[in-house]
């Protein structure tokens, strides 16, 4: 009796052995990601050794010295920068790494808050468009210009200037940063950005910055006016809001204002002004555009990077023409017919202070149930984050346009628990 109970244990224990053996057999090679085959593997992700859990992905060109001609001038090319924001795991000082796209790594920087002291906190999408730097923090958006010692330069010459002499030593040991200049309330809890750069025109006038929302249900939940039905029935959770970059040099967000004029001196703060509002789908990481082969050069393609824990990420296009063709305004779809409101920003008579609010903001839908604006679904490994893209520089209509991908999968704080770790940016162009 005694030698059945021990094999009916020693089986019982050999089948969960089994069991799990296979699990972790279809857990770790039993999803082959068709679409992820298609992509090239880019740079490598840095700080991962150290510690790093990378989050957004910008980019931007400048210019960089390859040579001295016969008498000694400089001789330089231009390239596009990838600047990654990345927080410690640690609690040591967040991170820029700064790469290259002849040059290769060129270093990182840190961060330090407008208070001059090191910024430790979980930043999460980072732009710019060389002249001012964006990123985001919580609810806020912090913004960074020149420092008095590059005045004559702008902050992304800045960035990269002092990331090589921290890579280079040549910075008598000290680490060198960048220092928050500005903030401003994000009027969500914002995840992530993206810099808009029209290539149809020399001038970035027509240029945008967008802000997203991150939204998971039960712990990292959005306002309940964000929630919204599209017309196709899909229940949208997040928004994304638009704004006019602005390259008057006096201003310190970068961003077309709410009063552009100034001379309205009720207002509290004189902040960004919201252009436009997005109706997006949840949990949504980061944001790219592309062109779209053979259609129009308005005709773009919107992709959302949605990932969240250890299942499959994906990425979603959509028919940006298609979106911004359908729009409704807010106070149709808020109860009582409310007004959007700026936080912490208000109109002030006397002692009275009455909420600063955009009757006129229209709010636009990514469908996901609309299959004539929903293009593709990419499934790629989990947690894709932050993204960016490359288009050539004052080209009237180019043709295509490559998308970069950014993981955090890679960073140690994961490397027991994800199928795939990442420790490469990845591209593709989306095949539409």
């Amino acid at each position: 009796m005694k030698n059945k109970k021990l094999f009916i244990s020693l089986t019982a224990v050999a089948a969960a052995f089994v069991f799990f053996g296979i699990f972790l057999l279809i857990w770790y090679v039993g999803d082959h990601y068709n679409d992820f085959r298609r992509f090239k593997q880019e740079f490598a992700i840095e700080g991962l050794d150290e510690g790093a859990v990378p989050q957004g992905l910008g980019s931007f060109y400048a210019k960089y010295q390859y040579d001295t001609d016969d008498k000694g001038n400089p001789l330089t090319k231009e390239q596009h920068y990838f600047l990654t924001s990345a927080y410690m795991n640690d609690g040591s000082p967040s991170r820029i790494y700064v790469n290259g796209s002849d040059t290769g790594y060129v270093g990182y920087v840190t961060m330090l808050n407008l208070d001059g002291t090191p910024h430790i906190g979980h930043v999460g999408g980072i732009a710019t468009n060389a002249a001012t730097l964006w990123v985001t923090y919580g609810d806020d958006i912090m913004v960074a210009k020149a420092s008095e010692e590059y005045k004559n330069e702008n902050i992304l010459l800045e960035i990269i200037d002092k990331a090589a002499k921290n890579k280079s030593g040549n910075n008598d040991g000290e680490t060198l940063s960048i220092q928050f200049t500005s903030s401003f309330n994000a009027n969500c809890n914002a995840a992530y950005l993206y810099y808009f750069h029209d290539p149809r025109y020399t001038t970035t006038s027509y240029d945008r910055l967008y802000v997203g929302e991150f939204y998971r249900k039960g712990n990292y939940e959005t306002e309940k006016s964000h929630h919204l039905k599209t017309p196709f029935g899909y229940k949208n959770t997040s928004f994304m809001y638009e704004y006019r970059v602005d390259t008057n040099t006096s201003n310190k967000y970068g961003l077309q204002l709410i009063d552009t004029e100034n001379k309205d001196k009720n207002l509290s703060e004189n902040v960004p002004k919201i252009q436009k509002i997005y109706s997006l789908p949840e949990k949504i990481q980061g944001l790219a555009f592309s062109k779209r082969s053979g259609y129009g050069a308005s005709d773009g393609i919107m992709v959302l990077s949605q990932s969240y824990g250890l299942s499959n990420s994906h990425l979603l296009c959509f028919d940006w023409a298609k979106m911004n063709a359908k729009s409704t305004k807010y106070t149709s779809l808020s109860e009582d017919g409310v007004s959007f409101e700026y936080k912490e920003i208000y109109l002030i008579n006397g002692t009275q202070k009455t909420p600063y609010s955009d009757k006129n903001l229209l709010v636009y839908y990514a469908d996901k149930a609309d299959k004539n604006m929903f293009l593709k679904d990419y499934s790629v490994p989990s947690m894709s984050e932050g993204m960016c893209n490359i288009t050539l520089k004052g080209t009237s209509n180019p043709t295509q346009t490559r998308i970069y991908v950014l993981f955090e999968s890679g960073s140690k704080k994961y490397n027991f628990f994800t199928r795939e770790s990442i420790k490469h940016i990845y591209s593709f162009i989306p095949n539409l």
